[in-house]
């Protein structure tokens, strides 16, 4: 399949990302994590199922569901799980403008973890492209003490670092299981919706039981049902793009991060957040850097022991 496919596939990812985390902010913030975690979990699940059996092809999705692909699932549903737990944590209280940013900067762990696992390497113009990136998100750190973040000392930005670092570990996770291991998309991703909302709901009830039905005050807000199944949507988009054979997952992270800039400046809006200026000087690179991925092109896989031929890259071109 063609670069400029997969590279289609993840931009569209990055504008629906962009719109969940604006979805998430509004219903996290100054509100209990776990239900809307769960609710809103449970509303992009029904989404995803809905539009399979629209499609005709939740029989055979669901049949695909084996015990040992039930079982590779359970592992990223636990990965994403603690990332969602903590990135929520911390956008209960962090502005969206830095909150989002210091997540993105999760293709950093992704290309070294990717290098080391899947010896890959960016082609010169990407290499220069994902050096931007990175330097634009450091950049966006920069502006935070400008508003009086203390990056060491807060727990909300640990939160966040924290998410970063299990998010890092899902995406190398997911270039196995689609890659490596050769897993349908549909397959994977309804395994994993429907793991979720078993993770998310057993949570809740434990959480609840353990603090004898008291905990933090639960809102109801309308975006919280928006946050699973605009999620569903970038998930299909970014498995769907993933699952081309030979994509570097480390640009694949890098580009999927442009969300952004979007939520940069929707929430801007939408938050009315404060120094902008800097922030947007950060935006520049990242912007600048992103673009230079896009031109380039993928670079040359190096095979090792870890890596196999896609077993149903035959299979994706419909999506």
């Amino acid at each position: 399949m063609p670069a400029v496919d997969w590279t289609i596939w993840i931009l569209a990812s990055s504008v629906f990302l962009a719109l969940y985390d604006l979805a998430k902010k509004a219903s996290v913030a100054n509100n209990a994590v776990l239900p809307v975690l769960f609710i809103s979990t449970c509303c992009g699940c029904a989404a995803y199922m809905v539009a399979l059996a629209a499609s005709g092809r939740f029989g055979a999705v669901a049949a695909g569901v084996t015990l040992e692909v039930a079982a590779l699932s359970v592992v990223k549903c636990a990965v994403v799980g603690a990332s969602w737990i903590l990135t929520f944590c911390a956008l209960r209280t962090l502005p969206i403008s830095i909150a989002t940013p210091i997540r993105a900067s999760s293709p950093a762990l992704v290309f070294l973890i990717a290098f080391i696992l899947y010896g890959e390497r960016p082609a010169p113009l990407q290499a220069v492209g994902m050096a931007a990136v990175f330097i634009g998100y450091f950049a966006f750190s920069w502006a935070g003490r400008h508003e009086g973040i203390d990056f060491f000392r807060s727990r909300a930005v640990w939160y966040a670092i924290g998410g970063t670092v299990f998010s890092a570990i899902s995406a190398i996770w997911d270039k196995w299981l689609l890659q490596v291991r050769g897993l349908q998309v549909e397959t994977l991703q309804f395994a994993f919706q429907a793991g979720l909302v078993v993770l998310y709901g057993a949570s809740l009830a434990i959480s609840r039981i353990a603090r004898r039905g008291k905990g933090d005050a639960f809102e109801w807000r309308w975006t919280i049902p928006l946050v699973g199944i605009l999620l569903a949507v970038a998930d299909w988009l970014y498995f769907s793009g993933l699952a081309c054979p030979d994509v570097p997952v480390s640009a694949v992270s890098l580009m999927r991060r442009f969300s952004v800039v979007i939520t940069f400046f929707l929430g801007a809006k939408f938050f009315h957040e404060t120094n902008l200026v800097r922030k947007a000087i950060a935006l520049a690179i990242v912007v600048a850097g992103i673009t230079l991925i896009c031109l380039g092109k993928p670079g040359p896989q190096v095979a090792n022991a870890h890596t196999v031929p896609a077993k149903n890259s035959s299979n994706l071109s419909a999506h």
